[in-house]
């Protein structure tokens, strides 16, 4: 999945692209649980604290290995058959293009879950355009093209829609689709005016309403307090930091974020101060 430039592969892991191990560990209710990679060039292993997975000898040691990860290819072989958490669903803006392909080739499959309406209707409340809904049609050339559907008869192709209209689209449509116990998802406030951040904010409280997880990263205070703010107890808002290979994370209260703002404090400039 990770491709940059004309580089691909998961050295990326690895701090410095040289170390030969990575690892994230946390305590749950006094549990310890921690996912591992061991590299071994060009092989990646991947080892949790479950147990589960195929014995392999990595140098001297014996490991435990889940799954299967190369150096320089994002090409990913084998991963044990049992699933290490409940179905999970990643979402980031560079995401999008790679959803709407999912949606163009697997459009016979959604058109009537009834998803694409609902999501349209919701659409029109954020936007000056009405949508009735989404349709997949031939455009220019005979290629074909997903299209938001308005009240007057007009098609708009998703891709001429702003990037924050396409980013929510997408997310909500694949979001129906997938079902996920825990859903991802990176800088989320990325090409979204306030009134659509808003209305996602109130989207993702219905989601955790549910029982469902939500994860998601910001770069933005005024975005934190939002969410948070409208997810009231449900929310924690946590600063993290990547610093010579070591994670670091603080929680925040909302109020300490609402001060952090009236203060003009970037966050990303006090890092150091505040960790």
């Amino acid at each position: 999945m990770h491709e940059t430039l004309n580089s691909e592969g998961y050295a990326f892991l690895f701090n410095r692209y040289a170390s030969k191990e990575a690892r994230v560990e946390c305590k749950v209710d006094g549990e310890e649980y921690f996912l591992q990679f061991i590299r071994d060039d060009p092989h990646i292993y991947v080892s949790t604290s479950k147990g589960i997975g195929w014995q392999t000898k990595v140098g001297n040691k014996e490991i435990v290995c889940v799954g299967e990860l190369y150096t320089e290819k994002k090409h990913i072989p084998f991963s044990t058959q049992k699933a290490l958490i409940n179905n999970t669903f990643l979402l980031s803006s560079s995401l999008i293009r790679l959803g709407y392909n999912y949606l163009n080739n697997n459009w016979a499959l959604i058109v009537n879950l009834g998803v694409c309406k609902r999501v349209a209707e919701e659409v029109s409340a954020l936007s000056n355009e009405k949508y009735t809904d989404l349709t997949i049609e031939p455009f220019l050339g005979g290629r074909l093209s997903i299209n938001a559907y308005t009240r007057d008869g007009y098609r708009i192709r998703l891709g001429d829609l702003g990037e924050g209209v396409q980013n929510y689209i997408v997310a909500r449509v694949l979001y129906e689709i997938a079902e996920p116990e825990v859903f991802l998802w990176d800088d989320v406030e990325a090409h979204f005016n306030p009134k659509m951040l808003l209305s996602i904010s109130e989207w993702f409280s219905n989601v955790v309403d549910k029982g469902k997880q939500v994860i998601l990263t910001t770069h933005s205070l005024e975005a934190a307090r939002m969410i948070a703010g409208i997810g009231g107890e449900k929310a924690k808002i946590y600063l993290t930091s990547l610093n010579n290979g070591v994670f670091k994370a603080k929680e925040l209260t909302l109020k300490e974020v609402e001060d952090l703002l009236k203060a003009g404090i970037d966050v990303r400039v006090a890092e150091p101060l505040l960790l």
